[in-house]
């Protein structure tokens, strides 16, 4: 094989070889701005829980109750003061997940339940707190 022969081979085989790899960054770019593109889509559908909880549908004496009763298990430190904000929110939150409740941050009637029966457990140790001091 002289020279004259080998040239044309040898470029053609580099030619393709830039061409395979301009394609291949070409597809990774476009796969990386699909899986981008995917991620924000499922980022929107997913909805806001805060949002959603902070904007509830609950009167000032449901929230104080709650926040009374989320203080007596040490979920909120905040004042009671009957006001939903972010901190109350979390509280709800994590009073949910301590009670195998979905946590949402929702005062729906199960959670209300639940925060209930801290109240009167601890309401009830107060009597017999003051019954034992006595």
């Amino acid at each position: 094989m002289n020279r004259r022969d080998w040239s044309p081979w040898w470029l053609s085989v580099l030619v393709a070889s830039w061409f395979c790899s301009v394609a291949l960054v070409a597809c990774q770019s476009d796969t990386e701005a699909r899986a981008r593109e995917a991620a924000e889509k499922i980022k929107e559908s997913i909805p806001d829980i805060h949002t959603r909880a902070l904007s509830q549908p609950v009167t000032e004496a449901e929230v104080r109750e709650a926040q009374a009763a989320l203080r007596e298990v040490k979920e909120y430190l905040g004042e009671v003061n009957g006001k939903l904000d972010t901190i109350t929110v979390n509280a709800i939150q994590a009073f949910q997940r301590s009670r195998g409740l979905r946590d949402n941050g929702i005062l729906n009637e199960r959670t209300k339940r639940e925060l209930r029966k801290v109240l009167a457990g601890a309401r009830a140790d107060i009597g017999r707190a003051e019954e034992t001091g006595r």
